[in-house]
Formats: C-alpha cells, structure tokens, sequence
C-alpha cells in the first residue's frame, strides 16, 4: 500500500517515516494501472496470434508443396486419351481454383512459400533415382548417363573430358526438367536449363574458387614448420603471422601494422619464454653466473659419488677420442710444424699413455677440464682457443669412458644418477654460452647455432633452439633491439601530413591503428589459429557427397521459382 510522506519529518540523514500516513490509491492511477495491464495482455495476445499463424503458415506450405506434385498428375490426367466425367472435370476445375486462392491468400508469407519449395524440393528428390533405375533397365550399358541422371549431373563417368561433361550436362537437364515440371510443368524448360547449365558452371566456378582460395590462402607452409609452430605455440611462443601461415589476411594485417617493428614485438615477448625454458630445462632459480654455478653444484655432487668406483679402464674408442680432440694440432705439425700446439699434443700422448684412470681423479680432472676449457675460449690467443677446445673434447672423451665402464660392471643407479648429472652439467654449458650475464636474457640464437654446429639438445633447450632456427625474426636478443616505441615518427608524419592536406582529422586514428593491428597479430585469437585447423561442421557438411547431390537436386527449383 503507498504512503503519504507529507508529514513525514527530516532526520539526520533521511526522513522520519514514523508518521506517516497509508492512503488509498486514487482513481487516476486505478485507470493508469488498468490500461497497461490490457496493453501488456493485448500485446501478449498479439505475439500469440502472429506464433500460431505462422506455425500454420508453415505447416500449410509444407501440405501444399506436397499436394504439388499430385496436383500435376491430376491435370495430366486431363490430356490423356479419353474424356473425364463432367462430375470429375468439374472438380478438378474447383480444385485449380482452390490451390490459387490458397497461393494468393498466403502470398506475403515468407513462412507459407519457404514450406511449400522445402516440401516441393524433398518430394523430388527421388526423381533422379527412379530415372536412373529406368535407364539402366532400358539401356544397361549406359552407365554413365544412369549416373548422371541420379546425380542431378553432379557426377557421369570416373575419367573426366568433354564426353563426360556432356553425359553430366544430359542428365543435370533432364532430372532438372522432370523435378521442376512434376510441381509445375509450365517451369519444366526453366528447370531442364538450370539443371544443363549447373555441372559446367560449377566446374568454372571451382578452378576459379581454387586460384582464389590459393591467394588468400598463400603458399602454405611445410610440415616440418607446422609442426614447429605447433611446439612453439605449446611453449607460450608467439610468431609474425605471415611467417607461420602466409594467408592472404596475415599478409594484410602484418603488413598494415609493419613487419620490421611486429617481429621485434614478437622477439620483446618471446624473450621471457626463452628465458622460463632455459631455467626449466637446467632446474635453475635465476639465470646468473651464480645461478648457474649453484646447479652445477648439485650436478657435481653425482660426479663425487663415483669417487669410489675404482678405476676406469681405458679402451680403443677412449684413444680414437684422443686423436679427434688432437686432430687440429696434429694436422698443424705436418703442415705447419712451427705453428703446431706442442702443449696440445703433450696433453694428448701423455693421456694415451695410461691404461686406465682411478675414479676420483678422473672426476676432479673432468672439473678442471671444463673450467679450463670456459676460460680459454675467451682468449684472443689461437694457442688459448685450440686448448680450451681440446681439453673441452678431453672432459668428454672421460665422460663417455666412464660411461662405458659403468655399464660393464652394471651398477644402474650409480650409472643413471651419472648420466643425469652430466645431462645437467652439458645443458648448463649451453645455457651459459647464450647468456647475458648482466641481463639474464638468453640468446635463442646462439643456442640455434650451436644445435647448428652438432651439439645434441634435448627438451627445453631443443624446443628453444628450433623455434630460433625457424622464425628468427621473433627471437632477436632483446639487447639489441633497443627500446620499441608503440608508434614511429613515420605513423605521425605521414597521416599528418595526409591528414592536413584533406582536412580529415579521422587518418590521425591510423596512429593507434598500426599499434593496435600488431597487438591483434600477436594475440592468442590470431595465435591460435596460424596452423591450418580441421573443418568446421557447416565446411564438413558442405564437403559431404551426399549434401552436394541435394544441392544439385533442388537447384532446378531454387533457381527456377519466384
């Protein structure tokens, strides 16, 4: 019930509704209330009425597309030989009459005439079956034609040619113009025409549907990249559009909002993942010389089991690494005796010398080869260089001799604990090669080189290093890039310019619109979809035989009807 807030007193921070009054509601607002109550039931009652009628539109259609097709047999009745009763002629007179005032009569409805062709269509469709059974009892031979005739023309014969297409252009007309003449045989020439014209109209329309899908579509690219993309996209990866799937519209966007500054874009962004993938694939808190070290601590500790193993016998495939680690040197001593590494070949021999290496100064000489090795390629001094790369081949010579000894005397655990140690040791060598260490950026490059050259990566490292070798533009070092602003003074000069000379302020929106497109490049709607994907339902459904026949089918009438 309303009240009456005349007497109601102010408060502090409101009214006192204490005294207020109930009154009754007034004449006004009774008549007020009442007239949108009988509105809002007329405007029900009206939304029912247009439902129901509709409903009986398209049940009415659907029964006189039906009754169509009997109709025609009806008035072909009458030119048969003989003469109707005048009682039956009479009612097929009335039943003409009856059918044209229904048509009028529903005329201005869509719901009416769409039942009636969808009707119409359905109840023909068998047309071209029965011709086709007729045909190949008349004429068993004629094989290609029988199929014509049940495929509307969409399909004759296995080898394609001029024969075949005309076989096809045969049976498309003569399905068109029965289905269209049993509804209405006055569109019998209209659908036989349509049915003739559709099997070489379609045919160019696909060879011109195929070179248009090839631009838009682009050349594609390998599988070899798809599947890159598909690892890089698992990683948090984000690639230049054109470079995983060169369709037309990557093309476009990438190159409305600038190849050079997108694939920066992409590089800024992708550093991050290189950097996540690189602390994964060593088990590192941070990336810093440090950290690095820390982890090789962990490593080292597997290698310090082993110092109780025993001695490690040397073997001919220890000597034959021997001889690769020297190869450089001895090469120099015959060509160049003067310039020979006599420090390297020293190293060499007096390693060839011993049978066999007693465990726990093996694994400190392993240590020491490596630091030595890390130093020594940081020299200017070839001599320097040509050590660090010997002793760095030495340290692994070791490591598979001791290896191979483990396997001999089967110790699994002491083994499986070694290989996972010296994986760690060789990953966090790699990392360490392409890590700034002032940043803590690591190049994807540099590791993309080195799988180059041979080095065997695995995991997180390998997914870095491919990802680098196929789309190189999106992995540059952040560092060298320097900063990447969001517009460049060419956006502000030249739709300035542009926009002065028309006095259109609207171009100046260009400045946000080249950011905003390499935003949308490099988003995971864009993303997501740079590998060609499985066909949707409604493709699937249109690439299906039977879906294709029914079109042809019903193209007669589709076409041929008001």
């Amino acid at each position: 019930m309303p009240f009456d807030l005349s007497t109601a007193k102010p408060v502090t921070g409101g009214f006192d509704l204490s005294t207020a009054k109930p009154v009754t509601e007034n004449d006004d607002a009774a008549q007020a209330r009442a007239y949108i109550d009988g509105a809002r039931a007329k405007r029900g009652d009206a939304a029912y009425k247009a439902g129901q009628q509709s409903v009986n539109d398209l049940v009415g259609g659907a029964a006189m597309g039906v009754s169509d097709i009997g109709n025609t047999a009806l008035n072909a009745a009458t030119y048969l030989p003989g003469k109707l009763s005048p009682e039956l002629a009479q009612w097929n007179r009335t039943r003409n009459a009856d059918f044209d005032a229904i048509t009028e009569q529903h005329k201005d409805s869509s719901a009416f005439k769409g039942a009636r062709l969808a009707a119409n269509i359905a109840a023909t469709l068998p047309v071209g079956g029965t011709l086709a059974a007729g045909a190949r009892a008349v004429a068993p031979g004629a094989t290609g034609l029988a199929n014509a005739l049940a495929t509307s023309g969409m399909r004759a014969g296995s080898t394609p040619g001029a024969m075949n297409m005309l076989t096809r252009m045969a049976g498309g007309g003569i399905t068109g113009a029965a289905s269209a003449g049993l509804v209405n045989p006055d569109d019998a020439i209209t659908g036989g025409l349509i049915g003739m014209a559709l099997p070489p109209a379609l045919a160019g329309a696909g060879k011109m549907g195929g070179a248009v899908g090839r631009v838009i579509s682009g050349a594609g690219v390998s599988p070899d990249v798809q599947a890159q993309v598909a690892a890089a996209r698992q990683a948090g990866y984000v690639m230049p559009p054109s470079q995983a799937n060169p369709t037309l519209l990557n093309r476009a966007l990438e190159g409305f909002s600038g190849k050079l500054t997108t694939a920066q874009n992409a590089s800024a962004r992708n550093q991050g993942v290189t950097n996540e993938l690189a602390k994964k694939a060593i088990g590192a808190g941070e990336l810093s010389p440090a950290g690095l070290q820390k982890v090789r601590k962990q490593a080292n500790a597997a290698y310090d089991a082993l110092g109780g193993a025993g001695a490690f016998q040397a073997d001919p495939a220890f000597a034959a690494a021997l001889d690769a680690a020297g190869g450089t040197s001895a090469a120099m001593r015959q060509n160049f005796p003067e310039l020979a590494n006599g420090h390297v070949d020293d190293l060499i021999a007096s390693m060839k010398a011993q049978p066999q290496f007693d465990a726990q100064p093996t694994i400190q000489a392993i240590k020491q080869f490596r630091a030595n090795a890390s130093l020594m390629r940081r020299s200017d001094d070839p001599a320097k260089v040509a050590m660090g790369k010997a002793q760095s081949q030495i340290a692994g010579a070791l490591e598979d001799l001791i290896d191979r000894n483990l396997q001999q005397t089967g110790n699994v655990d002491l083994l499986d604990s070694y290989r996972a140690a010296r994986q760690v040791l060789a990953k966090t060598h790699d990392v360490e090669k392409a890590l700034n260490p002032v940043t803590g950026n690591v190049d994807a490059l540099k590791l993309a080189q080195t799988l180059k050259k041979g080095r065997p990566m695995t995991g997180d490292l390998r997914t870095i290093a491919d990802f680098a070798s196929t789309f190189p533009k999106a992995a540059q070092p952040v560092e060298r890039m320097g900063s990447l602003p969001g517009v460049s003074p060419l956006d502000f000069g030249a739709l300035g310019t542009m926009s002065a000379l028309t006095s259109n302020p609207m171009l100046m929106a260009g400045v946000v619109a080249r950011p905003a497109a390499r935003a949308l490049s490099l988003s995971s709607a864009v993303q997501n979809r740079l590998l060609p994907g499985s066909p949707g339902y409604l493709e699937r459904l249109l690439q299906d035989q039977r879906t294709q026949q029914a079109l042809f089918k019903s193209a007669p009438m589709l076409l041929g009807t008001d």
